[in-house]
């Protein structure tokens, strides 16, 4: 069900916003994820952080009429019924910011913590405590930044950099793997929101190295990307929030304010460079971030900025084996796939794939044999600032849909925002199906149709909060 929730928009008293943010790097020793069959952490190379950006339409009288929290967290992804909703409820409880106008994204990094206990069943002591921690982090980040809000303006530009491409290659023998297709569909748009200090000072026409002076105080600075945090492959196992942090440090130090990345539709999309070297996430995030600060620096005035939210809960057709005889045969591989793997010592990945995969046979011959089809929930949502919107789905979203999305959004700044509001998996396109490969065989969860529904009421949205 579609609901809408407006800010004061007859009134336009203007749009203030507060940022903050916190670490929450998790102790040495948790489970990662990202890669099955990975060991735990054995050290941090760089901290994770949770960073918060509360905004609210300003009354004439300058009290706010509404607040809406957009976390952006580095971790892979939050669970829906479990994760999510305990750190909705938290914020909720500690600033009286109403749960649904709580927006939780993930920047999606593949070097950070698992949020429960290991598929193995042993131990779950770290991943259960941090998990329990996290509520109060995040509730208290946005306390934080709500108590920092002041008068602000937004501007908004948009750039490109090629830092990824398209991972679905097809090999001579026609299967495809998770490798570089240099003619597949890539978004390679960079998306730049600046919120400025509405009442700074101008810098002061003649005056002495007055050019040196910032003719406007960032606040906080969004940055919109495509592209899968995975830049170091699947072997490492030090914590990091990969190349999306270098580029946050760029824009800081040559724009000021704080920045949030927000992770676009990046389903089909990994970096240019990939493999266990430190040099891989500066390279990536050095030049995203420059673009980022070359189209910040540009941006374009937002006049009017209305504060409007919508969300829906949607409810997606689950994927099912094409027939009872194709889901027993798959069993039975994989059955005999589990014997000859528990025969040998170590391959933790293929044995951690090969449990997957029967989870999900068994559960596709289960709803053929009972007729109770699978659904999948996720919650869709759109936030609209003036002429700017970001459209939030819990998924791994191809590429495809999210730039069809922004070319017929009837705003001019368009944004999406992935992997926020929970975790409902890879939404791959229609004719991704028959092509097979890792986002269709090992890691989707819904029909075909589901990413053209996705779709469909993404636009729903928007067009309500116009």
């Amino acid at each position: 069900m579609m609901e809408r929730e407006n800010g004061a928009g007859s009134r336009d008293g203007g749009l203030s916003a507060g940022v903050a943010r916190v670490v929450i790097t998790p102790p040495v020793g948790i489970a990662m994820v990202g890669f099955a069959g990975r060991g735990p952490a054995v050290g941090v190379h760089d901290d994770l952080l949770a960073t918060a950006l509360v905004l609210a339409e300003r009354a004439p009288s300058g009290e706010a009429d509404s607040r809406v929290a957009l976390v952006t967290a580095d971790i892979i992804g939050m669970h829906a019924d479990t994760v999510t909703a305990a750190i909705k409820a938290q914020v909720e409880r500690v600033t009286g910011i109403p749960s649904t106008h709580v927006i939780l994204s993930c920047s999606h990094t593949h070097f950070g913590p698992a949020l429960n206990a290991p598929r193995d069943g042993d131990g779950g002591g770290p991943e259960l405590a941090y998990q329990a921690a996290l509520p109060h982090h995040i509730a208290g980040v946005v306390a934080m930044a709500d108590a920092a809000r002041r008068p602000v303006t937004l501007a908004a530009g948009r750039g490109s950099v090629k830092i990824g491409i398209n991972r679905r290659e097809r090999r001579p023998d026609g299967n495809i793997i998770l490798g570089q297709n240099p003619g597949g569909a890539l978004d390679s748009e960079v998306q730049v929101w600046r919120f400025d200090v509405a009442d700074g000072e101008p810098v002061t026409p003649g005056a002495p190295l007055g050019w040196l002076q910032r003719a406007a105080e960032p606040v906080a600075v969004l940055v919109n990307y495509a592209c899968h945090p995975v830049s170091l492959s699947s072997q490492m196992r030090m914590i990091s929030a990969d190349f999306p942090a270098v580029t946050r440090g760029i824009v800081e130090e040559l724009v000021g304010g704080t920045a949030l990345y927000v992770q676009g539709a990046c389903g089909n999309i990994n970096p240019v460079l990939m493999g266990p070297d430190w040099d891989h996430p500066l390279r990536l995030g050095r030049a995203l971030g420059a673009e980022a600060v070359r189209v910040a620096l540009l941006a374009q005035p937002i006049t009017g900025t209305p504060v409007r939210m919508a969300h829906e809960t949607a409810a997606f057709p689950g994927l099912l084996p094409p027939s009872k005889e194709a889901a027993r045969e798959r069993i039975a591989r994989l059955e005999a796939e589990r014997e000859r793997l528990a025969a040998q010592e170590g391959n933790l990945g293929a044995k951690e794939w090969n449990q997957r995969g029967l989870e999900r046979a068994r559960k596709g011959l289960e709803a053929l044999e009972t007729g109770v089809l699978p659904v999948v929930e996720g919650e869709l949502s759109v936030l609209r600032l003036g002429d700017a919107a970001l459209a939030f789905n819990p998924t791994e979203l191809f590429c495809e849909f999210g730039m069809a999305i922004k070319e017929a959004s009837p705003f001019p700044w368009t944004a999406i925002g992935g992997y926020t509001d929970g975790s409902a998996g890879y939404f791959p396109t229609r004719a991704s199906y028959p092509e097979g490969g890792y986002e269709v065989d090992r890691a989707c969860r819904v029909a075909a149709e589901a990413g053209e529904l996705l779709q469909a009421t993404t636009m729903r949205l928007l067009r309500s909060v116009e």
